[in-house]
């Protein structure tokens, strides 16, 4: 078995040198790893190392030696597969992954990826760069607690002084609890990524978060409050976020950002089809359109395939979508439109709130709320149930819009 530094002066050199390779060698079978760069004049052949004159010596230096210190042990251990050494050989120390690094490194990865996607779907790179968003967001509140903690020494008493120093400064048991899932994701995909063992350290860590649906009164307008919206003709730039404030209503409580990016293919024959973003699966949602969406998309045409003339690159969504929230509360204050059950503001959420709401006050049956909803299934049983006729999903959607 030889395991050897070497300067592979046979290729093709480039303007930072040739390839710095090791060769691993054993009864005819070789395989080979670049790993740097280096000219000729900074190469020590007789110590198979580079000289001080190297531009990366300080980096590179440390990684060659510790590359021919591994060499000598598998060497002298009998190793003698040639494949064996190469995995053992180049194989990552974990305990020194940093859990910010990693995180970092994870972020970048995501935001190639939405720009690879963007190309072709400006909707699905919004999602990715909303998930970027959390993820950054997160790790800056983090950073102070793990700044120093490699993804293997991430542990309870860590994530718990993160846990307490976070409630103590008054945010809600939801961020929180947001906050925590999201530093669980990237362990995760760490452990996924590099194979290391799962020393479990979120366990405990969620205790006094959890809130059940019924502790989380979630807000809507009862049917009152929506006809005031519905009767609105506002002289002003504000009209058009109550306009679609109804939309998301009338097409089953959809997401802003389906509506945002809806194409005018989309709706075809007096029905919509969409995709719901928010769910894993993309979700597929074919509803009717009532005469009152109807009504509010003859008043947009957008140019070329988008049903609304609104820019469609990520930063214009996400100025709209403040704006949005913005002007919907200062409309909601002029026309005294109150939010149940408990007042508040209206968010843009509200809107699917309130259809399912209504729903149930009209003892629609759950399963036809999540086909209109664009809800995912959860259990075998309900997977495999077959889709409810068109005629009930349309009746029901029509009773519930009024």
């Amino acid at each position: 078995m030889v395991i050897e530094i070497k300067l592979l002066t046979a290729k093709k050199e480039t303007p930072e040198g040739f390839p710095l390779a090791v060769q691993i060698a054993h009864q005819n079978k070789r395989k080979t790893k670049n790993i740097a760069f280096c000219k000729e004049k900074h190469f020590i052949q007789d110590g198979k190392t580079i000289s001080e004159k190297h531009p990366d010596y300080d980096v590179l230096a440390p990684i060659l030696m510790e590359l021919k210190i591994r060499a000598r042990k598998l060497i002298l251990n009998g190793y003698n597969d040639v494949e064996k050494v190469y995995q053992e050989l180049f194989a990552v120390d974990f305990s020194q992954i940093g859990f910010i690094d990693f995180a970092e490194g994870l972020i970048a990865e995501m935001k190639d990826v939405a720009e690879k996607v963007g190309k072709h779907d400006l909707k699905a790179k919004n999602k990715l760069l909303g998930n970027v968003r959390c993820y950054e967001n997160v790790i800056a509140q983090f950073e102070n607690f793990g700044k120093n903690v490699t993804l293997q020494n991430l542990d309870y008493s860590i994530l718990m002084a993160f846990k307490n120093y976070n409630t103590g400064i008054g945010n809600s048991k939801a961020t929180v609890h947001l906050y925590l899932r999201t530093l669980r994701a990237i362990y995760n995909k760490g452990i996924l990524k590099h194979k290391f063992a799962d020393e479990k350290p979120f366990t405990g860590v969620f205790d006094g978060l959890k809130t059940r649906s019924y502790d989380s009164k979630k807000k809507y307008l009862d049917r009152d409050a929506l006809g005031k919206l519905e009767q609105l003709d506002l002289k002003s730039a504000k009209q058009k976020y109550v306009d679609l404030f109804l939309l998301q209503f009338y097409f089953g409580g959809c997401d802003l950002i389906d509506l945002y990016y809806l194409k005018k293919r989309q709706i075809r024959k007096g029905r919509i089809v969409f995709d719901r973003t928010k769910t894993n699966t993309g979700t597929r949602i074919d509803l009717k359109v009532h005469p009152k969406a109807q009504a509010i998309l003859d008043k947009y045409t957008g140019e070329a395939d988008w049903l609304f003339p609104w820019k469609k690159e990520n930063e214009s969504y996400i100025t709209f979508r403040g704006n949005y929230q913005r002007d919907i509360v200062l409309v909601q204050k002029a026309e005294k439109i109150e939010v149940s059950p408990d007042d508040g503001n209206l968010g843009i959420k509200v809107a699917r709130h309130t259809f399912a709401n209504l729903a149930k006050t009209l003892n629609i049956d759950t399963d036809v709320i999540r086909e209109l909803m664009g809800h995912e299934r959860d259990d075998v049983d309900n997977y495999y149930k077959d889709k409810y006729p068109e005629a009930v999903r349309d009746k029901a959607l029509f009773d519930i819009i009024g």
